[in-house]
């Protein structure tokens, strides 16, 4: 049986900094339509051009995304996860090789937030 407590030891939980600094863009093909259901609700996106858009709040950049919430007790959480876009998908803490994703570390250090240690 797996520890639970490992299940709430992330450290997107305790920032969501990279939700609240990009812009989220993407293919607009990634957005739920009749053929692709499971993809990110249409009202949570605007329009940038003929083949992108951008989740709501992000349009500019250093706006919360319209999908992140936060609460006390569990955190920051996207609403929409299982249909996040795959900017959110490939935005990560850790490159595949271990190291820290520098991106993510500028955000938290800015928020003065612990630095991550690359997963050895």
């Amino acid at each position: 049986m797996p520890n639970l407590m490992n299940l709430f030891d992330n450290p997107c939980f305790e920032c969501g900094a990279c939700c609240q600094h990009f812009r989220v863009s993407f293919y607009h093909g990634e957005v739920a339509s009749d053929f692709y259901p499971e993809g990110v609700p249409p009202e949570m996106v605007t329009r940038l051009d003929a083949n992108k858009v951008c989740m709501k709040g992000t349009e500019k950049g250093s706006s919360p995304c319209v999908a992140l919430t936060h609460a006390p007790s569990t955190g920051y959480r996207c609403s929409i996860y299982v249909q996040r876009s795959s900017t959110c998908r490939e935005f990560n803490t850790h490159f595949s090789n271990g190291q820290v994703n520098p991106d993510c570390q500028r955000l938290r250090i800015a928020r003065g937030l612990k630095e991550l240690d690359p997963i050895l």
